[in-house]
């Protein structure tokens, strides 16, 4: 009763996994590719919410076919050596299996290499990640198998995972297909659970298995006898779903009270919730009355919320959520019934989708900001513009600062405007690794000198001096002294 039950109950192969038949006989079908040695990908990309089984099919099939597996998840560093190190582990190395078996590489016995969250592959410590594991993708000699959850942010920074590898997607188990997962937990564990109390449980899950047996081992300790009302402690599953639940409830729902408290159980912040009605209200308030209503309403809240930052007083959140919930919920003079598709707010996608871009960014200021000595906001708005069309239109300049500031592979596809595992991108990391690790010239071979007593060498003597002759001066020939003109007198200076 102690032990994990979602590692207890992990499927032993593909046929035990419950929910998503298309998906499962896509993977298996790739699988036995694998085997006949002529797998069209050599990869595959299982998408997914959370909790919907993708790595718990990928270990079924390692086990359902006999492969050892070498895993790598968010806890791992998973930068371009750690990933190189484990495609060579995987590809090259012996293990063994879960039962003892031992597989070899030299017998060309099949590893499965796992890389789990890979869309979550960013940051200063998995500098280098994305194009190591698009390289691997290429260039693997055992199959891999990738888990994402948005594979379009996955996919956008990688044209390799996007148009080489097999993409299979699973969708939430229905709640039908968790309950039945919850009587054979419960029925091997020997408890009795009443139908209402797994009812509520695969309806709380929200589709995610992993947490619906969690909270069905909650229930069951110290017990045999699960009765109803057990599930009054555990708490609701809160996902994206809730908050469509949230604008359901305010824009098409009547009843103000409820929409107060589905708010309130969603337990988001309010400035969250002003982000998804100001992208929602549009869709269903049509007219122009009723949009200008709700519209006032929410820039009522934004004033709220903006005066919580600057005094630091959160009992403003109390307002800004009662002028939300039930004000724009009596905002419309009438309820729509069209059916109306709410989207999640365009600028929080932005601002995930662009993080990684954002912190790419961040580092080449830094370094311009360090080498010109300046902050990083002047480099960004005073040098960046100018840098970037040097950086593109001379190649001299891209490869001379490409070395000065050490750029690493994906800070060069920033200024490039290209993607990580782009040829032009690869080309110049490889001109810069050549520069920085010049090949050796040959040199001459010198001959050692031989050991022992050296012979002392026989200096020739010095050649002869010539003495130079040195004329002697001649003697200056006597002045015969003047005849004096006579009847002149001598001066005193004469005599």
């Amino acid at each position: 009763m102690n032990d994990d039950w979602t590692e207890l109950y992990r499927p032993e192969n593909l046929g035990e996994v419950l929910g998503n038949p298309k998906a499962i006989k896509d993977l298996r079908d790739w699988a036995i590719s694998w085997e006949a040695g002529s797998p069209t990908y050599k990869a595959v990309v299982i998408m997914g919410p959370p909790g919907t089984g993708k790595t718990s099919t990928a270990l079924a099939m390692a086990k359902e076919f006999g492969w050892g597996v070498v895993e790598m998840n968010a806890s791992d560093q998973r930068n371009a050596e750690a990933i190189k190190r484990v495609a060579v582990r995987g590809a090259l190395s012996d293990t063994f299996t879960d039962t003892g078996e031992f597989l070899s590489a030299k017998d060309g016995r099949r590893k499965l290499i796992i890389l789990d969250e890979v869309d979550n592959v960013f940051g200063r410590e998995d500098y280098g990640g994305m194009p190591a594991i698009a390289e691997l993708v290429r260039n693997t000699k055992q199959p891999v198998v990738l888990i994402c959850n948005d594979f379009y942010e996955l996919s956008r920074r990688s044209s390799v995972i996007k148009n080489e590898t097999l993409q299979i997607k699973y969708s939430r188990v229905s709640p039908a297909t968790v309950r039945t997962v919850l009587k054979k937990v419960a029925a091997d564990q020997r408890v009795e659970v009443d139908e209402k109390v797994l009812i509520e449980i695969a309806d709380r899950s929200n589709g995610d298995v992993r947490a619906a047996i969690r909270d069905l081992q909650a229930v069951s300790l110290g017990t045999d006898h699960v009765m109803e009302g057990a599930t009054s402690g555990l708490s609701d599953r809160l996902s994206v779903k809730s908050m469509y639940d949230v604008m359901g409830d305010i824009l098409h729902g009547t009843n103000p009270r409820k929409a107060r408290t589905t708010m309130m159980d969603a337990d988001e912040q309010p400035d969250y919730v002003m982000k998804w009605l100001d992208e929602n209200i549009a869709l269903e308030y049509r007219e122009s009355e009723d949009l200008s209503r709700a519209y006032d309403l929410l820039s009522k809240s934004s004033m709220f919320l903006g005066r919580v930052q600057r005094r630091q007083y959160y009992g403003f959140w109390a307002y800004a959520s009662e002028l939300m919930s039930y004000g724009i919920c009596l905002a419309k003079a009438k309820p729509y019934k069209a059916y109306v598709r709410y989207n999640f707010p365009r600028t929080l996608l932005y601002m995930s989708r662009s993080k990684e871009a954002r912190g790419v960014k961040a580092e080449v200021l830094g370094k311009i900001g360090f080498e010109c000595h300046t902050s990083i906001k002047q480099a960004e708005e005073d040098l960046l513009p100018y840098f970037r069309e040097l950086f593109l239109k001379n190649h001299e300049f891209q490869v001379s600062m490409a070395l000065k500031l050490a750029l690493v592979q994906e800070e060069a596809a920033y200024l490039m405007d290209q993607k990580v595992d782009a040829p032009a991108v690869k080309h110049l990391m490889a001109e810069i690794a050549g520069q920085k690790h010049p090949q050796p010239m040959e040199e001459e071979p010198v001959e050692k000198p031989k050991r022992g007593r050296k012979k002392k060498e026989e200096t020739p003597p010095p050649p002869p001096v010539k003495v130079a002759k040195i004329d002697e001066p001649k003697p200056a020939p006597k002045e015969e002294p003047k005849e004096e003109a006579k009847g002149k007198q001598k001066s005193l200076f004469e005599f």
